[in-house]
C-alpha cells in the first residue's frame, strides 16, 4: 500500500491538495464503484473519458483523485471537489493512464519475489484465468480478478497489482487490441509461467493476419522470469509452430492428455491423470475446451504442489463465469445458454456447435453484433456473414438477431430458415417479448453477444420469468 507522498513520486506527478501521509488501501477505475475510501483513477478507455465520474466518486466518500494537468475542466473539478470535501485527496499528472501504469510497476517491483501466472489467447482467456485460479486458491493465496469488466489490460492490471502484498501468488490475464501491448504487459506483470491457449481472429482488423496476432502474444515471454515457463495449446495450429530457445522452457498441453471423451446432455466426461494417478471426471460443464483448461490447471496445480485430493474437489466443483457458456435450466426443461460476456467469429462458432449437440426439442439462437472482423478485412460484414453461412450445417429452429452488422448474418442464414423463423429486432424489449411468446418446454435457446447489446439483461429477467438456475 502506497501513501500519497509516494503516489506522488512514483506517478512524477503534483500534489493539489489533501494529507501527504494519507495511506491509500482502495483503488478505483470503474464507471460504477464509487465505493467510500476509494481512490479514483479516471482512466480513458475506448474512448471514453472518466473524468466525468469524479465528482461522482467524491460525493460518494472517495479518498482522492487523480487528474490529467492539462483537462479543460481541471479547475472546474478541484474547486467543486475541495467544497464538497476539504480534506480530499488529489494528484495532478500528465497523463492519468500512464500514472496508473507507473504505480503498477512499483506495485509489482516492491512484490518481485511472488510469481505471476500470465494468461493471454484470441479467445477463452477468462475461463482458463478462473479454473486455474480456483485449482490454486485450495492452498494458496491467489491475486485475480476475473469476473471484473476490461480485465485484462494494462490499466486494470496496474491497478490490482497494488492489492499484491496480500496474497502468494497472482493469476492475470493479458489481452491485446494493438501492436505493443503484450509487451507492455509482461513488462507490467514479469511472469514465471505464461499460457498462450488461441490464435484466432478477434483483433485481426488490427493485425491483418494470424502470424501477427502469434507474433504479438509471443511478446509475453519478454519479461519472462523465475520459473520461465511457457505453456501452449498444441491442437491450436498456429501454436504448433512455437519452437524451442534458451529464454523459456517450452511445454505442451492438449486435448491427447485426456480420453474416453464423452459430451453428453449433462455435460463432460473423461479420464485423464493427475501426479500420474488415473482420475474420472463427470462434469456439468460443455465442450472439450474444457477439458483441454482443466487438463492445463492440473498440470499448473502439480507445478505448486497441490493435493491431488484439492485438484480434484477443485475440479468438480467449478462453474462457468456468467457469460462464458453458462448453461441455466429450469423444472421444465427449458434450457438457456448464457454465452453474453464477449464474442469473435471463433466462440461464436464454438457456442453455436455446441449448442447444436445438445439435447432438445427446439433450438433458437440469439445473436447480437460480433467483435471484430475476419480474414484480415476491417469491414466486419465479412465475419458476420460467415457466421451466418454455417447455419447449413446447424440445426437451429428459430435465428433470432439484433444489432447493426447481424443484417449480414440474415443474409446468408435467410436461406437455412423458413421466413417466419428468422428475425432481426430493432430493440432488446421487442427481442424480449418474441422469445417470451416462443419459448416452450423442452427449448434450447443460445444467447451470444460482444457486449454491445448488453444482453445480459435479457438473460436475468429469462432467469426471473422461468425460474432458471
Amino acid at each position: 500500500m502506497f501513501y500519497l507522498k509516494d503516489i506522488e513520486e512514483i506517478t512524477k506527478g503534483t500534489i493539489i491538495n489533501g494529507n501527504y501521509d494519507k495511506q491509500i488501501k482502495k483503488y478505483s477505475t470503474s464507471n460504477t464503484n464509487f465505493d467510500k475510501g476509494i481512490f479514483y483513477f479516471p482512466i480513458i478507455f475506448k474512448g471514453y473519458d472518466k473524468e466525468i465520474n469524479i465528482i461522482k466518486a467524491v460525493k460518494n466518500g472517495a479518498l482522492g483523485f487523480i487528474i490529467n494537468k492539462n483537462s479543460i475542466n481541471y479547475e472546474k473539478i478541484i474547486n467543486e471537489a475541495k467544497q464538497i470535501n476539504y480534506e480530499i485527496c488529489i494528484i495532478a499528472v500528465e497523463d492519468v493512464n500512464y500514472a496508473l501504469y507507473n504505480l503498477g510497476l512499483k506495485a509489482r517491483e516492491l512484490n518481485i519475489s511472488k510469481e505471476v501466472i500470465a494468461i493471454t489467447g484470441s479467445y477463452g482467456k477468462s475461463t482458463l484465468t478462473a479454473l486455474i485460479s480456483k485449482v490454486l486458491e485450495t492452498e494458496i493465496k491467489v491475486l485475480h480478478d476475473f469476473n471484473n469488466d476490461n480485465n485484462n489490460t494494462r490499466w486494470h492490471l496496474s491497478r490490482i497489482l497494488q492489492y499484491f502484498e496480500k496474497y502468494d501468488v497472482a493469476v492475470l490475464e493479458l489481452g491485446t487490441g494493438n501492436f505493443g501491448r503484450i509487451a507492455e504487459m509482461s513488462k507490467l506483470v514479469k511472469p514465471s509461467i505464461a499460457i498462450i491457449n488461441s490464435i484466432g481472429t478477434a483483433h485481426i482488423n488490427k493485425f491483418k493476419t494470424k502470424e501477427n496476432i502469434l507474433e504479438e502474444k509471443m511478446h509475453i515471454v519478454d519479461y519472462i522470469k523465475d520459473k520461465r515457463i511457457l505453456y501452449v495449446n498444441s491442437d491450436d495450429e498456429y501454436l504448433q509452430k512455437i519452437e524451442k530457445t534458451n529464454n523459456y522452457e517450452l511445454l505442451k498441453y492438449s486435448l491427447s492428455d485426456a480420453w474416453n471423451i464423452k459430451e453428453t446432455n449433462q455435460g463432460i466426461k473423461f479420464t485423464t491423470k493427475i501426479y500420474d494417478r488415473e482420475v474420472n471426471f463427470s462434469l456439468n460443464l460443455y465442450g472439450t475446451y474444457f477439458i483441454r483448461n482443466i487438463i492445463l490447471a492440473i498440470k499448473i496445480a502439480e507445478i505448486y504442489h497441490i493435493k491431488y485430493e484439492n485438484i480434484v474437489k477443485a475440479v468438480n466443483d467449478f462453474k462457468p463465469i456468467n457469460g462464458r457458456f453458462k448453461v441455466l435450466r429450469n423444472n421444465n426443461n427449458i434450457t438457456i445458454i448464457d454465452d453474453t460476456y464477449n464474442s469473435c467469429f471463433e466462440s461464436v462458432i464454438n457456442g453455436l456447435e455446441i449448442s447444436n449437440n445438445m439435447a432438445s426439442k427446439r433450438k433458437i439462437a440469439v445473436l447480437g453484433t460480433i467483435g471484430s472482423g475476419a480474414n484480415g478485412k476491417d469491414d466486419t460484414s465479412i465475419v458476420h456473414e460467415q457466421v451466418g453461412e454455417k447455419f447449413k450445417d446447424l440445426k437451429f429452429d428459430y435465428l433470432y438477431l439484433i444489432g447493426d452488422y447481424t443484417k449480414h448474418i440474415y443474409k446468408t442464414a435467410s436461406k437455412y430458415f423458413l421466413q417466419k423463423n428468422i428475425k432481426r429486432f430493432k430493440d432488446k424489449q421487442s427481442l424480449l417479448e418474441e422469445l417470451n411468446n416462443i419459448i416452450n418446454n423442452d427449448d434450447l435457446i443460445y444467447i451470444k453477444d460482444a457486449g454491445l447489446q448488453q444482453m445480459e439483461e435479457i438473460i436475468y429477467k429469462l432467469k426471473e420469468k422461468y425460474n432458471l438456475f
